[in-house]
């Protein structure tokens, strides 16, 4: 259960919203794959489908035009636990222009995005392009943009009528107040990263499921992206596969469960665990069995194989049967004595209590003193 990639990383472009406030930008958030070699035990997971999760990586965009490039940022971010990254082109440290340089003048622009694993020592990889679509700059009212998006504090500040399409900025939305932009469907305002109709602003094309993704793009090239509905995801191919932050396949003992992959399920194919003097295997918190038909897990001296096995295969036992006299309670054990918990006592059938004289003898309890011919079995466990 192992995969290696030495170069591929996917990005995801999983929205491109412009916020515009004291600062103004667009989000960006990118889905970046593992490019090490992985090992999984009891489990095959897909090519390129495991997130670079907690890393620190820098990322350049550059913006650029049919002229020529019009500014270049740089950022440098941690990505989290499942791989993303998320931050506000225009807030980046500028390396060429500033972020208010940009003339959003309704021509086709196109957003290049290279990135750099610091720790690999390789400098910064080409990713991927992205087309942006011109969005109007909202009035400010300090004359240095032109634009029609209004900018309110909430929906009641709005007057009727909306067009299919209208624009705003709302400053406070949802449970958190953050500042959206929204777009009136013909019903209501939501936030424009929701719009994945056929016309949404951002070019995406919108499919019902697989099928007629594969119709739209008979011979897709790397970098195409598609707004799945059936997933709900956006789908990007990477010159073999259609991909997806929501396409990691668990199998052969693992299954998802939300978001997240865990431990748990049917193998479905032999799997190997190899463990060596460094990288041992454990497992803490096992509770205690009590029930003496319990099994116990052994290994196969010769594939390593785990079996299960009856505890009574591995509990011998020796017995000898004593034809007692009158008033006797002191017998010879069938084995030297090495511990009393592995000896069991019995009159005539009957469980009974005794103390070890030496290492081979034991003394019956006092009340337990024997009658003639009385039968005394003693079962010793080794």
């Amino acid at each position: 259960m192992k995969f290696s990639h030495k170069t591929l990383l996917i990005l995801l472009l999983l929205a491109s919203t412009f916020v515009f406030g004291q600062t103004p930008g667009f989000n960006y958030q990118a889905l970046i794959l593992n490019t090490k070699e992985i090992q999984i035990p009891g489990t095959d997971v897909l090519e390129n489908q495991v997130p670079l999760g907690l890393e620190e990586i820098a990322l350049r965009f550059t913006i650029t035009n049919e002229a020529g490039t019009e500014y270049i940022e740089e950022h440098t971010i941690n990505t989290d636990e499942n791989g993303m990254v998320s931050v506000i082109i225009g807030e980046g440290t500028p390396i060429n222009n500033t972020f208010y340089d940009i003339n959003w003048d309704g021509k086709l622009k196109y957003l290049n995005v290279e990135l750099n694993i610091l720790n690999n020592n390789d400098g910064f990889v080409f990713l991927d392009s992205q087309k942006i679509l011109y969005i109007p700059q909202p009035e400010n009212g300090n004359g240095n943009r032109n634009g029609n998006i209004k900018i309110v504090n909430s929906l009641g500040d709005l007057s009727l009528p909306f067009k299919l399409g209208d624009i705003i900025w709302l400053t406070n939305y949802g449970l958190n107040n953050n500042p959206s932009l929204m777009i009136w469907d013909d019903t209501k305002w939501i936030p424009i990263n929701d719009d994945f109709d056929p016309t949404n602003e951002f070019g995406l094309i919108v499919v019902d499921n697989d099928s007629f993704r594969n119709i739209q793009f008979k011979d897709p090239v790397t970098g195409d992206q598609v707004w799945n509905q059936t997933c709900k995801c956006i789908e990007i191919f990477d010159g073999t596969h259609w991909v997806s932050s929501k396409n990691t396949e668990a199998i052969n003992g693992l299954y998802t469960n939300g978001d997240n992959i865990k431990l748990g399920g049917i193998l479905i194919e032999p799997t190997i665990i190899t463990t060596d003097v460094t990288n041992t295997f454990a497992i803490a918190g096992l509770l205690e069995s009590t029930n003496t038909e319990d099994k116990i897990i052994v290994i196969d001296k010769s594939t390593g194989v785990l079996r299960q096995k009856p505890t009574s295969t591995f509990l011998q036992k020796k017995q000898v049967v004593i034809i007692a006299y009158e008033g006797q309670i002191d017998f010879t054990t069938p084995l030297n004595i090495t511990n009393t918990d592995k000896i069991d006592v019995y009159r005539n059938g009957v469980r009974i209590n005794f103390t070890a004289i030496n290492t081979t003898t034991i003394k019956l309890e006092r009340e337990a003193k024997c009658y003639q011919d009385d039968k005394i079995r003693i079962v010793q466990f080794y």
